[in-house]
């Protein structure tokens, strides 16, 4: 049977997960929290409305004549401090026949804060309190303030008090130890002096009830969310990186000696697609480098089999019949081994190392150097011609700039018959063009591309009798790709031509286009 494979904790399925729970959480828990602070904001309002329609009930009851009177006298209706006392029902019978009807409907829906009221005077002193504010001033010693406070909202302010638990520490009530708001009213005499404030208790009891309501979905609704969110994201990872493990599969069962398969690619136009394309592209990158290493392999061993059995059969003849070997003809042998050995290993190098990032190097300077040379060989080669108008400034390094220009110069003289024109030149602000003009057989339009090939020799005169292995123009393209550049056969009427365009240097030499036309 197979067993379930269980993800590592690191994996991108992993993370994935956590990070959705992460976000899920956040988000919900934010908004939970936001929910849960506006319903307690509405309830509390509400209460506070409720405890002001309250006081301006209460202080209605002082709005007779009688009420006035004793006012004025010092007497106010019910002034003896009893702070354990109720009212009675004739009391509140009589209370609510004097109150505005808005005021007698609101109080039916909120009993609870009818008789939950003190009535202090100027000194704060407590000339009535009922219900709970009997209790806390008895039990508690709620104090009022000593002067009656502003009043600023609709003809009421507010009073921050800490209700303290019971002296016997016994807890009486669920707002014991809870700070609240005290409505509070100013009654005011014919003179509009202040006589006596009305406080009445804004309870935060229904908003903290209407909050552990809300709290009771909340609370296991949030961590239930988040973890509902983690699952969905666990699963669409999965199916999402599901193409990703086939392609892992299929890339590990590709090694050297088989680089035909390829990974699937998904018919779903996205990322895992273009990656899958991706790698397909790279994949046939390699293989094409393999077979290319494999054939320059072959080609190398095969090149260096014939000088080597040529220098071998020399010392093999000269010990058979004790004579001494050909000296000349071992000093060519080696002479060839040794050039097929360096230009195999500059071909290494070249493709090992970063693209150069040198100095600048005058192309129209190395150009007349290397034809100069030529002239002041034994024998000399007369047929070279060089044209370079004025300095041309390539970015490089100087030994490889100048190998190109050498095996171009090679290439030539290998095939021409009376003349080589080099002409090195800028028709463009930002171009320096290198052109290997011969008079020899040419370069048929087929063969254009083939012969930049490594060990590719053409028909006819291009074999190993002139003394070439087939590496020279393929080194020289080489260099000039590295140099951000392009080596090409252009079309002529007589001989080869091969054109060499290189990025000019941004650094230009003063004086540069003065000169006139310089030839050798």
């Amino acid at each position: 049977m197979r067993s379930l494979r269980l993800p590592k904790l690191g994996s991108v399925r992993v993370r994935a997960a956590a990070a959705a729970a992460l976000a899920a959480a956040l988000c919900f828990g934010g908004g939970s929290l936001w929910l849960r602070h506006v319903i307690y904001t509405n309830a509390m309002a509400a209460s506070v409305e409720t405890a002001q329609q309250v006081v301006r009930g209460v202080a209605a009851t002082y709005d007779t004549s009688a009420a006035r009177t004793g006012a004025e006298s010092g007497a106010l209706v019910d002034r003896t401090p009893r702070p354990e006392a109720s009212m009675s029902e004739a009391e509140v019978s009589e209370l609510i026949s004097k109150m505005p009807d808005g005021v007698v409907d609101d109080l039916f829906r909120f009993p609870f804060f009818l008789n939950s009221f003190a009535v202090v005077d100027t000194n704060g002193k407590v000339l009535l309190a009922q219900e709970r504010m009997a209790y806390y001033i008895r039990e508690s010693g709620l104090a009022f303030p000593s002067k009656p406070p502003d009043m600023q909202d609709g003809w009421t302010g507010r009073v921050s008090v800490l209700l303290s638990p019971s002296r016997n520490g016994e807890r009486g009530h669920k707002l014991d130890g809870q700070t609240v708001t005290l409505v509070a009213m100013n009654v005011q005499d014919t003179k509009w002096h202040v006589v006596a404030t009305v406080y009445a208790l804004a309870s935060p009891l229904p908003a903290q009830n209407a909050v552990a309501r809300v709290d009771q979905w909340l609370i296991p609704g949030v961590p239930a969310a988040a973890l509902f969110v983690a699952v969905c994201a666990w699963l669409v990872a999965g199916r999402a990186l599901r193409p990703v493990e086939r392609m892992r599969a299929e890339l590990a069962r590709i090694t050297a000696a088989d680089m035909s398969s390829r990974v699937p690619q998904p018919r779903t136009d996205d990322e895992i697609a273009r990656l899958a394309e991706t790698m397909n592209a790279t994949l046939d990158r390699l293989a094409d480098a393999a077979e290319r290493q494999r054939r320059f392999v072959a080609d190398a061993a095969h090149e260096l089999r014939s000088p080597l059995a040529g220098l071998r059969n020399t010392v093999e003849v000269a010990l058979e019949h004790g004579e001494a070997a050909d000296l000349t003809a071992v000093k060519a042998t080696t002479d060839r081994l040794q050039h097929l050995t360096d230009d195999l290993l500059l071909l290494a190098r070249l493709e090992r190392t970063a693209p150069p990032t040198g100095k600048p190097v005058d192309l129209a300077a190395i150009a007349e150097e290397l034809v100069g040379e030529r002239h002041y060989r034994t024998p000399p080669d007369e047929r070279f011609t060089v044209v370079a108008p004025e300095p041309a400034l390539v970015t490089g390094r100087e030994p490889e700039l100048a190998r190109l220009l050498e095996n171009l110069l090679d290439n030539a003289a290998r095939y021409a018959r009376d003349r080589v024109t080099v002409t090195v030149t800028k028709p463009e602000p930002d171009l320096v063009r290198i052109e290997v003009h011969d008079d020899g057989p040419g370069i048929p339009a087929a063969d254009r591309e083939r012969v930049f090939e490594r060990f590719t020799r053409l028909d006819e005169a291009r074999d190993r009798g002139h003394g070439g292995a087939g590496l020279g123009l393929a080194i020289a393209r080489d260099i000039a790709v590295r140099h951000g550049g392009s080596l090409s056969v252009a079309d002529s009427d007589g001989g080869a031509r091969l054109v060499a365009d290189l990025p000019q240097s941004p650094q230009t030499p003063v004086g540069a286009g003065q000169a006139g036309p310089r030839r050798r």
